[in-house]
């Protein structure tokens, strides 16, 4: 197919509107143009399944034979100017998908070739694949992770499934207990070219002893622990996870923090890890974090008790927070261990911000006198990180919690398992309440607050999840006015202990759930 830049070809489109002379005898009372009709703002179509038809019609008022030409481009690339691939130059288009999952553009072009007029019409093409909607699930038997995929072909309700999905695209599984799953649009590979590094749609997948990014076209591994870092192999050891963050990829393995800063050409390896300051200082951050496309992270150094960042996403050394004026306790060297980080809300401040105010919470810990727990309310103005503390009563439900999550935007409740029980916490005034009880010999491994707006699609869910025995279930509850209602929407039940979930659609990018627990 003839490649030819979009830019050129639309900047083209306009010269000849506007520069294009013709001696012969025509009619220039009137501005030509050309309406197209028949062609649809988007469409949606399957990979390798099926073909695109399109029949549009053209009238244009001035005399003459118009002609057809068909180009096809992707979107959301960085760092250079998409070439547009011609696939057709006929007035219907038939056009056999087999492009990489994710938002396409086709553009319709019709020229009169007596006046050499022009003008063109657009469409969205979402192309997905199996493998690009669906819950997934992290999983694992105590010594290996694996995947299993929950098909939505026709919304967010589950019909069938496809088990153990990773192993079978790579014909092993992930070593080590399964901790987090993330999502990436801006993720770099060579897969579609080897000679050229682009934008992968990718799951993050890290569990305690490796970390890997999968191509959620086919669920093949892209790569793992033994190239995923620029120095070579690394040993992943104790709490790992990785997020997206404004502009960048971030990886924390054993404490320590890694990044690519995705709006540069780079090959999807993690650098050298990240100086917490100046002087190259010890620390240990925790697992937990509070981040979005958005926004730079908020982390906490266990070691050093600082909350800290890397702003931007570039750079080698990290910036400890400044305090507000009116904080609670200090951002630095305040003896704190951190037991929980969550993401509250995410909100862009107009003039004269022009940025993101995000508020969070963190559960934390003194470390001098591990009998003393506070509930700390957090908002980020850029650099300046307010905190408001709150001490967790010790005959609190919340004070001997295992797992937490946040109602991200929704009302102003944490939720929380005490005993294998989820209860809520109102933010405001401390109420807590019973939601859920695990029945049985069942065992609550992980929850979740997830939602999702895609029309046909969307959900507002907390999601639950216990193992029984060697397997799992997973429960998704619908909330009114913070309470669950008494009984799920659906139920997920497979082999292994679940850790993890995350909804995949065409629409989700980094921007669609911030990277947090």
């Amino acid at each position: 197919m003839k490649k030819i830049n979009i830019y050129i070809l639309l900047l083209g489109c306009l010269s000849i509107l506007s520069c294009s002379k013709d001696k012969s005898n025509y009619d220039y009372s009137e501005t030509e143009h050309i309406d197209i009709e028949g062609i649809e703002s988007k469409y949606a179509v399957i990979s390798l399944k099926d073909t695109l038809k399109i029949f549009p019609t053209a009238k244009s008022n001035k005399e003459g034979e118009l002609e057809y030409r068909w180009g096809f481009y992707e979107t959301n690339v960085q760092g250079r100017a998409e070439p547009m691939d011609t696939i057709a130059r006929s007035q219907n288009l038939s056009y056999f998908i087999t492009e990489d999952a994710k938002d396409w553009i086709a553009v319709c072009i019709v020229k009169n070739k007596k006046t050499g007029y022009s003008e063109y019409k657009t469409a969205t093409i979402t192309v997905s694949t199996q493998f690009t909607r669906g819950w997934y699930v992290l999983k694992d038997d105590g010594n290996n992770s694996d995947l299993d995929l929950y098909l939505t072909p026709q919304n967010n309700l589950v019909n069938g499934k496809i088990e153990n999905v990773y192993s079978t695209a790579n014909n092993q599984k992930i070593e080590g207990k399964g901790n987090f799953i993330s999502f990436s649009s801006s993720y770099k590979s060579n897969i579609l070219n080897p000679s050229s590094y682009s934008n992968t749609r990718a799951l993050f997948l890290s569990t305690d002893k490796d970390i890997q990014t999968v191509n959620v076209n086919n669920l093949k591994k892209i790569r793992d622990r033994q190239n995923l870092f620029l120095g070579g192999a690394q040993q992943i050891t104790g709490n790992t996870g990785a997020f997206m963050g404004s502009t960048a990829n971030y990886v924390l393995n054993n404490g320590q923090l890694y990044n690519i800063y995705a709006m540069s050409a780079n090959t999807g390896q993690f650098g050298n890890k990240a100086m917490i300051d100046g002087n190259n200082s010890s620390y240990e951050l925790s697992k937990y974090m509070i981040s979005s496309g958005s926004n730079d992270p908020i982390l906490f150094d266990n070691l050093g008790g600082n909350f800290t960042t890397l702003g931007n996403g570039y750079g080698s050394t990290m910036t400890i927070f400044s305090n507000d004026a009116a904080n609670d306790i200090s951002t630095s060297n305040n003896n704190q261990k951190a037991l929980f980080l969550g993401m509250k809300s995410n909100v862009y401040l107009p003039a004269p911000d022009y940025y993101y105010k995000t508020v969070g919470y963190a559960i934390l810990q003194d470390k001098t006198d591990p009998a003393l727990k506070s509930l700390c309310a957090l908002e980020k103005k850029q650099y300046i990180l307010s905190i408001k503390k709150e001490a967790i009563d010790p005959s609190s439900k919340l004070y001997n919690a295992s797992l937490y999550t946040l109602l991200l935007d929704d009302e102003n409740l944490m939720y929380f398992v005490n005993n294998n029980q989820l209860y809520s916490r109102n933010l405001s005034n401390g109420f807590e309440q019973l939601q859920f009880t695990a029945p049985g010999d069942e065992q609550v491994t992980f929850i979740k607050h997830l939602k999702y707006s895609e029309s046909g699609y969307a959900f507002n869910f907390v999601i639950v999840g216990t193992k029984i025995g060697s397997n799992y279930k997973i429960r998704m509850f619908t909330k009114n006015s913070g309470n669950l209602d008494a009984n799920p929407i659906q139920t997920l039940e497979g082999g292994g202990i679940a850790r993890a979930i995350i909804y995949i659609a065409p629409t989700v990018s980094d921007y669609t759930y911030p990277s947090s627990y």
